[in-house]
């Protein structure tokens, strides 16, 4: 046996090409569509979808039919191959002879094939011409004198096909139970074709399991009379079987596929593979590789993951409630594994699923999803059988409601047409959407340890008035109220947001220290790098915490210019410090007092190092001052921002803000009560750091460019509870289940509270206003949105986890991540390890506690097997978990159990996975002077 193997880069090429204008009409597919065609360019290894040919002898098609190989590229420019177009769109099948004598099964088989065509061709309608006899095609026949058997001439029965082939029919393709063969020298073909003219006819005789035995029961002795069809009246016909089924769909298939211009498949196994023989068709997969999916998908324009719903809904053994029952059960036996296997691809796909009173369903049921065709169907069933003489146009039309096509019918042609021209109208009027005429440019802001609650507008109970600026935002923007942070503390969430994948993979699985030596692996790919090669000017303000040493600083890793704190604005002594629980003390107290205090705090407080403020790769200032760094921030984001629209270039702005984290500075009014002790003071410090977050966001906001510039609003993570009156609000997400148990819920956890945090889109004349999204978003979508928004490409050699949300900003869409996972963050167990999976309005959770509450109770660690699972639509708070024996949560468990395994074992199979270097060294702290306490030093004049 030979294994054909094609080098990663010629699969890629095959796939995908290297022409600009295919490699942007790739690019239209999804993320998860990327990622499922992209599984052949790695075939053969252990859990791929996709395999090698296998050459077993010379028998087999490639050795014997040498033939130049059909990459996609080949495919699309073939000026020869047939397209559809709204007058000729339909599949017409067409039976000749005896399907058997069984009766309703013979009908039923047909109507299986048929159904099998329109789910593999989705979109398109496939009918069934009435039945005609061997007499009515009035073709030749013989006897094969090695099998005995009776033969049809294909030529003829091409000719009767061309001659009643209907105005609106893509092709006729008939099929039939006997034996076939091209012309007198031939032994036999399993079928033959005329391309150009669209129509095949194919024979399944050969199918029969005994056809090459001396016991075939179709065996004839003497040559009839030609003109004489008298044999064929009682002809036999195999039984018809699951393997005969599975068999009769291959080729069918395969054969209609070459109507589409699609070649013999020498890339991978593939339906699409040539086969001499009926063991090497046997080997044949019964579905598409990659590279002939996509000639398909070109031609067809269906939506893939539809598609495999169709085609997994017709080899469901059992009809669905919603169907009437068929008298004759459809033997689906030898469809398992490729069931098996469009269930793994719909697991990639994320198909959108519907939990319904404990029983999985899809959203739209497969009786809508497949097209409506008129049907041949057993006399007396009360339903009109279609005859030879009823006209064509006279005839039960297809409803075909497949996207690409049905929009040329005249009627809606001219409502599209009109409709076009309202919109031109209104655009030119300003009141539409704009069209990007440009590159767009992008501001990122990302606050610190907020709360979802924090939000005036995701709390309206509470009246507050605290984020004026961010509220208008919304009010004239988007907001989305399940958008989760990829992970519940500062540098994994940070990495994930600039690489658009988990800490898993991307290597970042807990924060780095004053001291790391590393950063966020070097292998990785950043969105800043990304948009820097594309043309935009890259600048981050505040908050790097990803590496600060060596060729890990922010201007190593894609930003032309950076200004701010290379970690937490904690994570070292300033002068004049801000509000913290416990309090810390300046940079210069006395000995005694540090000692006591970091006895007392445990070493809460940071004061061998003070706090630096880095411009590019140099502290400017160490320690900062807390209480002017807003104003440092504000100033050098509006520079930036009016540089760049004097000069014309699009920008990328990445603001990580230093609010809402401890310790707080805020700018504080006269009247305000200074006294520490008083918990009514305390609260509106928090509140006047809000609203001094909200004044430098709405300070960017004016100072945008409001028609081509995106300002996308969020937070790294959840509220640092352990911080009492200076943590922020989780909203109605108490996470109640582990408070009453003691420990934290928030910040470092993977309850609601530490992970969803308040988002908003804001983008005048694109995004709509005072539009709210429920879809389910991550800030990993950050990476594969922009990059979409800026017509970039990111890398193929690495898996994302991000999704692409331009729908959701732009369009209204509702649909997020089928999927998401929440990571530990150092609340519980391994840091990074995929403790909680959010799917749908339902969470489950692995493992619980362990993080610190306001008053230092720390919860105990648990894990959860089975795990919790919670019903969030009913639950916000985390309170009641579903009750385990139930079939609600049964169901779930099984889905949440397959949706991780699959996760980290795609994960476990990602050649590109990083690993990040946490090892410390003091001489790794940034320090301006050495020489002087705390390294004191002050750069600017």
């Amino acid at each position: 046996m030979k294994v054909i193997r094609h080098s990663v880069e010629t699969l890629q090429t095959a796939l995908v090409s290297t022409c600009k204008d295919l490699i942007e009409l790739y690019r239209t597919y999804s993320k998860q569509e990327q990622r499922l065609l992209e599984e052949g360019v790695h075939p053969g290894r252990l859990g791929s979808l996709f395999q090698p040919i296998t050459v077993h002898s010379d028998s087999d098609w490639i050795p014997s039919h040498p033939e130049e190989p059909q990459d996609f590229e080949r495919f699309f420019r073939d000026p020869h191959r047939k397209t559809l177009n709204a007058r000729c769109s339909t599949i017409y099948i067409q039976t000749i002879g005896s399907f058997g004598d069984t009766g309703p099964q013979t009908e039923q088989y047909v109507e299986w094939l048929r159904q099998y065509c329109q789910a593999f061709f989705y979109g398109l309608p496939v009918c069934l011409l009435p039945a005609v006899s061997v007499a009515q095609t009035g073709c030749s026949f013989r006897i094969n004198h090695n099998t005995e058997n009776l033969q049809l001439l294909t030529g003829d029965l091409l000719q009767f096909l061309w001659n009643r082939k209907p105005k609106d029919a893509f092709c006729v393709v008939g099929i039939t139970m006997i034996d076939l063969y091209p012309r007198d020298s031939w032994n036999f073909v399993f079928g033959q074709a005329s391309l150009t003219k669209g129509i095949g006819v194919f024979s399944f005789a050969r199918y029969d399991d005994s056809f090459y035995t001396t016991s075939y029961a179709g065996r004839l002795k003497k040559q009839p009379k030609q003109g004489d069809y008298s044999s064929f009246d009682a002809h036999y016909t195999p039984p018809i079987t699951s393997i005969l089924l599975l068999r009769s769909c291959k080729t069918m298939t395969h054969e209609i596929g070459h109507m589409f211009g699609i070649k013999h498949c020498q890339w991978l196994c593939c339906v699409m593979q040539g086969s001499n023989h009926l063991e090497e068709s046997d080997r044949r997969p019964l579905d598409l590789c990659p590279v002939c999916l996509r000639k398909l998908q070109v031609s067809v324009g269906f939506n893939i993951a539809e598609r495999y719903t169709a085609l997994l809904h017709w080899m469901e053994e059992k009809p669905s409630r919603e169907r009437e029952e068929v008298p004759v059960p459809k033997p689906t036996e030898a469809f398992q594994a490729s069931k098996l296997w469009l269930q793994r691809c719909q697991r990639i796909l994320q198909v959108n699923e519907r939990f319904e009173l404990g029983w999985w369903s899809w959203s739209v049921s497969g009786s809508e999803r497949l097209t409506q065709c008129s049907q041949r169907v057993a006399p007396g069933s009360g339903s009109r059988r279609l005859t030879n003489e009823t006209p064509i146009n006279a005839r039960p039309h297809c409803v075909f409601q497949h996207k690409m096509l049905e929009g040329f019918t005249p009627l809606l042609l001219c409502g599209m047409l009109l409709c076009g021209l309202f919109f031109h109208l209104v655009s030119e009027q300003g009141a539409g959407f704009k069209k990007l005429n440009k590159k767009p440019n992008f501001i990122v802001i990302l606050a610190d340890d907020i709360g979802w609650g924090d939000l005036d507008i995701n709390n309206p109970e509470e009246r507050t008035n605290n984020t004026p600026n961010l509220n208008l935002m919304a009010q004239q923007g988007l907001r989305l109220s399940d958008f989760h942070s990829p992970a519940s503390t500062c540098s994994p969430s940070r990495a994930s947001i600039l690489t658009g994948r988990y800490g898993l993979r991307n290597g970042v699985t807990h924060n780095f220290a004053v001291g790391s030596v590393g950063g966020l692996p070097l292998s990785e790919v950043t969105l800043p790098q990304l948009l820097q090669k594309a043309g935009y000017y890259t600048a981050m303000i505040g908050k790097w915490h990803l590496g600060h040493n060596g060729p890990y600083g922010p201007t190593k890793r894609g930003f032309d210019y950076y200004l701010g704190v290379p970690y937490s604005n904690d994570m070292g002594c300033t002068d004049a410090p801000g509000y913290n629980l416990p309090q810390c003390l300046p940079c210069d107290s006395c000995g005694l007092q540090i000692l006591r205090s970091r006895r007392s705090i445990n070493g809460g407080c940071y004061y061998q190092v003070g706090l630096p403020l880095m411009e590019n790769s140099s502290i400017v200032e160490q320690p900062l001052n807390l209480w002017t760094l807003t104003a440092q921030y504000q100033s050098a984001a509006l520079r930036i921002m009016h540089e760049m629209r004097e000069r014309g270039q699009p920008y990328f702005l990445y603001i990580a803000l230093a609010h809402m984290h401890v310790p707080l500075a805020p700018p504080l009014s006269p009247e305000t009560p200074t006294t520490t002790s008083h918990s009514l003071s305390d609260r509106l410090l928090y509140a006047a750091s809000l609203r001094e977050m909200d004044g430098f966001v709405g300070a960017i906001r004016s100072a945008s460019h409001t028609g081509d510039t995106l300002i996308w609003f969020t937070g790294d993570n959840g509220p640092w509870e352990q911080k009492c009156q200076y943590a922020g609000s989780t909203g109605p997400f108490k996470g109640k289940w582990q408070t009453k148990r003691g420990g934290g819920s928030a910040k470092k956890t993977t309850w609601e509270g530490g992970h969803r945090v308040p988002t908003v889109a804001y983008w005048p004349g694109m995004i709509p206003a005072n539009s709210t999204s429920s879809a389910l978003l991550s800030g990993m979508d950050i990476f594969p949105t922009l990059l979409s928004l800026a017509g970039v490409m990111p890398p193929s050699d690495r898996r994302y986890d991000g999704i692409d949300a331009t729908g959701v900003l732009l369009h209204g869409e509702q649909t997020g991540h089928k999927v998401l996972f929440h990571p530990n963050s150092g609340g519980a167990g391994q840091f990074g390890d995929l403790q909680a999976v959010r799917a749908g309005t339902y969470k489950a959770l692995y493992m619980t506690g362990a993080a610190q509450a306001c008053g230092g109770d720390t919860g105990t660690q648990e894990f959860h097997n089975p795990p919790l699972i919670f019903d969030l639509e009913n639950d916000k708070a985390e309170e009641t978990p579903l009750k385990v024996g139930t079939r609600e949560y049964q169901v779930l468990a099984e889905r949440v159990a397959l949706w991780k395994e699959e996760l980290l074992w795609d994960i476990a199979t990602d050649q590109s996975v990083s690993a990040a270097d946490y090892s410390t060294n003091d001489s790794a702290a940034p320090c301006c002077n050495s020489m002087r306490p705390v390294c004191r030093c002050l750069m600017r004049g």
